[in-house]
């Protein structure tokens, strides 16, 4: 089990170290789509 997690793990880490972070999108409150009022009232 634990050779398919390492496999799993370098999976991820190679996806997460192969992306490039973007700059944030900032829109006013009141047009954020449905999806977005949700998370920012869960994350709160």
């Amino acid at each position: 089990m634990s050779e398919s997690r390492d496999l799993f793990s370098r999976l991820v880490n190679w996806f997460t170290s192969s992306g490039a972070d973007k700059a944030p999108i900032s829109r006013p409150s009141n047009q954020l789509d449905g999806f977005s009022k949700l998370m920012n009232k869960i994350s709160g």
